[in-house]
């Protein structure tokens, strides 16, 4: 195995103006992997990624335009011939400068507030980005709607075969004594969205364009040895409104709780503000998209469409009760953070 990725590696780095020395591979995924070369310029990146040359040439035009607008994130190496990526056998890879630093936790203020100040400058940079192929590879902002209802009817789905089922799994009965609770919240979010303004948004934005990272979280960030916060892993950008990262990095630092918190939201939202404001009406978006249960959607689904196979009956269960107690306490949460707007908005 070795020896076929060194093989394979030594072919890829003859494309680049650089002498390789040591090969070290830092992670395998069949389709995908990372490994680290030293070379007679230091430490460089190659990842192997399993896109069309139009995705990857996407996100190489958007990482360039990301850091020419002040985002801290690696950049592409090019090859002798001027390419971002080299294409062997069918297979495609890209070389990346290497950034050393450690990744923020959100349990200290300071670090969290820093990635939502991150996550701004990273949305405030995308905006009126084009395609250098005139094509988006993920374009998720003219989904929103249909996606939240294709879930809400899993839901429904998955409520109506469990309840049928005489011998039921514990799972099944933890899920299907607060199935109605969620299915409200599916529909009072599908509600919420229900407005010109929404719409007027997505218009906008169809023309302006910003990008989401999709997973602007701890696992892809790192604070480097300036102070700076770079972003990596660019490989699921797509044009939306911010909300989706920003509705994900509220899910998962209150999930960790086990309970949402109205003061802790307003201060990631305050820092947010601060670096790309955003208006009253925006952010009665964001609480739309937090009213739907993203979060015990994510969960009921890994169990009953058996997406993470290695995990024992009681760790589903035990994530399942976690995300029932987190959903169940974001109600008032939000109902304060929309009378709170002002607070917020004020703060730009």
């Amino acid at each position: 195995m070795d020896t076929i990725f060194s093989e394979v590696v030594k072919k890829v780095i003859s494309h680049y103006p650089l002498e390789m020395k040591n090969i070290y591979l830092l992670s395998y995924k069949g389709k995908k992997a990372v490994w680290s070369i030293e070379t007679d310029i230091g430490e460089v990146i190659m990842k192997k990624v399993p896109f069309s040359e139009d995705h990857i040439s996407f996100m190489i035009h958007a990482i360039d335009y990301l850091r020419n607008n002040g985002i801290h994130t690696p950049g592409v190496l090019r090859t002798r011939t001027g390419e971002g990526f080299v294409k062997l056998d069918d297979e495609y890879f890209v070389v990346f400068e290497a950034v050393y630093g450690r990744q923020p936790e959100y349990k200290h203020e300071n670090e969290l507030l820093m990635i939502l100040r991150g996550m701004a400058s990273f949305h405030k940079a995308s905006k009126g980005i084009e395609s250098p192929t005139g094509q988006f590879p993920s374009f998720l902002l003219l989904e929103w709607k249909s996606d939240l209802q294709r879930r809400y009817e899993r839901l429904v789905a998955w409520k109506e075969q469990r309840s049928q089922v005489e011998d039921k799994a514990e799972f099944d009965k933890k899920f299907l004594a607060h199935a109605d609770t969620f299915l409200q919240q599916c529909q009072k979010a599908l509600s919420m969205l229900n407005t010109p303004f929404y719409d007027q948004w997505v218009e906008e934005t169809k023309k302006t364009k910003t990008l989401c990272h999709q997973d602007y979280a701890a696992g892809n960030l790192a604070i480097g040895s300036g102070g700076h916060l770079y972003v990596y892993d660019m490989d699921s950008l797509t044009v939306d409104l911010p909300v989706r990262d920003m509705r994900k990095i509220l899910n998962k630092v209150m999930k960790k709780r086990k309970a949402w918190d109205i003061e802790l939201m307003m201060k990631m939202m305050k820092a947010y503000q601060e670096v790309n404001p955003l208006t009253k009406d925006q952010y009665a978006i964001l609480a739309a998209d937090i009213q739907f249960p993203h979060l015990i959607y994510g969960q009921v689904s890994k169990y009953y469409e058996k997406r993470e196979p290695k995990w024992t009956v009681q760790k589903h269960i035990s994530k399942l009760s976690d995300m029932i107690a987190t959903e169940l306490s974001k109600e008032a949460v939000l109902q304060e953070f929309l009378s709170r707007l002002d607070e917020v908005t004020q703060h730009g």
